[in-house]
């Protein structure tokens, strides 16, 4: 099967929202390093989706990042490998960059956006791909309804966690409050997610 000749994008309203609170409340030194680690990232997903077979049929991007709907013919170890390609790509530039920082500081900036992004996304909750890798892992053991069951019960439990801990850590040292707007995403996303799967 040929891949399509373009891939649909589509934007939601979060998406430009969440970037105007980040360049109003950060500089346009650490925003330049957030979107650059974005896109290794997802360049990262690509790469190994059409190493493994796939082609990218359309991406979402929202307020938590990208999403992509992939095509064409994957096992579940493809599937695994292409989800951690994207976080794997963040961890080893941060650690490259970790390293030359010691010759140009202004590199661990740079490290620090890569590394966040990529520990971020290891968290194992939908929508981030700790989540997906978890559910791959889980439907190749067991079988995929025992699979979304475990997953919407550590998801809930991640995003919950992350949101309380999240606000105590701000509430008692301060700090920057974007893990408690991601922290909040993630728990609203879980608890929609739940209430549709029971129908309402």
């Amino acid at each position: 099967m040929r891949p399509p000749e373009r891939t649909r994008i589509r934007v939601s309203p979060g998406a430009p929202a969440l970037l105007a609170v980040f360049v109003w409340l950060s500089s346009p030194e650490v925003l330049g390093a957030v979107l650059l680690a974005a896109l290794c990232h997802e360049l990262g997903h690509y790469a190994a989706l059409r190493r493994r077979g796939g082609w990218v049929r359309a991406v979402r991007i929202s307020a938590l990042g990208a999403e992509m709907q992939v095509a064409g013919r994957m096992s579940y170890g493809g599937e695994l490998l292409a989800a951690a390609a994207g976080p794997a790509v963040n961890l080893l530039l941060a650690a490259a960059l970790g390293l030359l920082g010691r010759w140009w500081e202004p590199l661990y900036l740079f490290a620090g956006a890569q590394l966040v992004l990529g520990a971020f996304n290891l968290l194992p909750a939908l929508p981030l791909d700790g989540g997906r890798i978890l559910w791959l892992a889980l439907a190749w053991l067991t079988e995929p309804y025992t699979a979304q069951r475990v997953l919407s019960a550590v998801s809930l439990a991640v995003s919950l966690a992350l949101l309380l801990g999240g606000g105590w850590f701000i509430w008692r040292l301060g700090g920057s409050p974007f893990l408690l707007v991601g922290a909040v995403g993630l728990t609203g996303w879980n608890l929609r997610e739940i209430k549709l799967a029971k129908g309402g």
